[in-house]
């Protein structure tokens, strides 16, 4: 196993599209660089990263990458070395299909127009725009002039 370094980390977070926590208030140096990642199914991930520039040794990255970054060392180093975020498979059930994969302004917009929560279940972001621009130009077609 490669051993990684604390920067090494810290560039696996910045691809994988984790964010650093803000400092803890009150406090003028913070012992370590928290950063925080939160998964399709909810799951939130937690690293932090001591401040210092040496190497892990093999047992504590063993557990980083295993237990707080949840990924394998050759995805981590895949990242860290070429820039590619690790493909983090979906479990079943996390993105249901339907009104949650629309935009929350989109759907408000669509219950206003009359449409009810059952009709936007498995639409597209396309479809539901459509509907929507339908639904703006009936009404003015039957408004009086």
């Amino acid at each position: 196993m490669k051993l990684g370094r604390k920067k090494d980390v810290r560039r696996f977070c910045e691809i994988d599209g984790w964010r650093r926590t803000a400092r803890v208030p009150g406090r003028r140096v913070a012992k370590h660089e928290v950063w925080v990642k939160t998964l399709s199914d909810g799951t939130v991930l937690r690293t932090a990263i001591s401040k210092g520039r040496g190497e892990y040794t093999r047992p504590l990255f063993a557990r980083i990458l295993k237990h707080e970054l949840r990924v394998g060392e050759r995805d981590f180093w895949r990242a860290v070395d070429k820039g590619v975020s690790p493909a983090r498979p979906e479990p079943p059930g996390a993105r249901p299909p339907g009104i949650s994969t629309l935009p929350l302004a989109l759907v408000a917009r669509l219950l206003r127009a009359g449409y009810a929560e059952s009709d936007l279940r498995g639409l597209t972001r396309e479809r539901a725009e459509s509907l929507l621009r339908d639904a703006g130009s009936s009404a003015q077609s039957q408004t009086p002039e």
